[in-house]
């Protein structure tokens, strides 16, 4: 079924914002919530740099039944997968069938940051791979109605499972031996979502998670989705059953200018190649984006309105367009009238029509 979840920036607001606001998107009618997952913010005047999981935790603590999924965690240096592993499958354990990760191949400003080298593309999605494995072994994760099968790996790791359940596994950047979580996830099988834009991380999101996250508009989908479901069913798959999830990124004020105002947080997303630049500090990045990226870009890259109903054709591109599941990236200057009016006005239209 196709859904709208809400999105919380941890770049972008304090941890009580986001309580408040994620608490608000439930009352109006929200039922998931998608949050970034950095160590540094796009952006350095008036970032943040929130620790996730320890808003995740608290966040499903304060909601009634608010499903949390992270977009996107990086198992590529800064954490190691079986560590992502253990803390949302006791993240499972706490909020029963209300987690689930997001995974990507990371940005300079969080890894490099924290001391670690920024390798190439194609080793940054090797690693996330053999990252993937580890994973989805603690978590005994069930492929196709069935147990994994350690044989059917794409990628070629040494890896195994002795009795009890214990993992081993040697992979060129990753090892485990004789691992087990031994607080495992209460859910037979969270939900493991990947983000990717290259054939290759396309096709290892095919063969390895649930669903593709994408930042891809909706006129440039189709050729994204048509490789995501022929990698799927080259894996056996059925991409009816996969998820396709989208991040539109919207401001909206009855004042234009205050919404176009509150979008430049976001623009060092516009530079080009962003996602492999190795500059790591926020405030060089923002230098960067200024000379770089100029208005007329970063106003085609956000949903800037005046009249919330204004959103609801374009949001019905997305959907028009293969996606099903959109998350709200809003950078409103009033947040809380954002999610008050979207909830009261749109999001009552798109139920009615499913």
């Amino acid at each position: 079924m196709k859904s709208i979840g809400y999105w919380a920036s941890q770049e972008q607001y304090s941890m009580q914002d986001l309580f408040k606001f994620v608490l608000e998107a439930e009352r109006g009618g929200f039922n998931t919530t998608m949050t970034s997952d950095h160590f540094h913010p796009w952006h350095h005047d008036g970032g943040f740099g929130n620790f996730t999981w320890v808003w995740l935790a608290a966040a499903a603590e304060r909601t009634k039944s608010m499903k949390f999924v992270t977009g996107v965690t990086a198992p590529v240096f800064r954490y190691n997968p079986a560590i992502i592993g253990q803390a949302f499958a006791s993240l499972d354990a706490l909020y029963p069938g209300r987690i689930a990760l997001g995974v990507g191949t990371g940005e300079a400003m969080n890894e490099v940051s924290v001391g670690f080298d920024w390798p190439s593309p194609k080793i940054r999605l090797d690693r996330t791979i053999e990252a993937l494995q580890i994973i989805k072994k603690l978590w005994n994760k069930v492929e196709n109605g069935q147990q994994q099968q350690m044989s059917n790996e794409p990628y070629s790791n040494s890896s195994s499972i002795s009795g009890n359940d214990f993992i081993t596994f040697k992979g060129q950047y990753f090892k485990t031996k004789d691992a087990k979580l031994y607080t495992p996830p209460s859910s037979e099988n969270i939900p493991l979502y990947m983000a990717a834009s290259g054939s290759e991380s396309i096709h290892a999101a095919a063969n390895y998670t649930d669903g593709l996250i994408t930042i891809s508009k909706p006129d440039q989908a189709k050729e994204v989705f048509d490789r995501f479901d022929k990698a799927a069913r080259e894996a056996g798959k059925d991409p009816l059953e996969l998820e396709k999830i989208g991040k539109p990124k919207i401001s909206y004020s009855e004042d234009y200018d205050k919404a176009f105002k509150s979008s430049d947080f976001w623009r060092a997303t516009e530079i080009e190649d962003v996602f492999n630049t190795e500059i790591n500090n926020p405030l060089k990045l923002q230098q960067k984006a200024e000379q770089e990226v100029s208005d007329e870009k970063l106003k085609k890259s956000t949903l800037i309105v005046t009249s919330i109903e204004d959103l609801i054709k374009p949001l019905e591109e997305y959907f028009d367009a293969g996606f099903t599941q959109i998350y709200l990236q809003s950078t409103s200057p009033d947040e809380v009238e954002f999610v008050q009016k979207f909830c009261n006005k749109v999001l009552p239209y798109f139920r009615d029509r499913q």
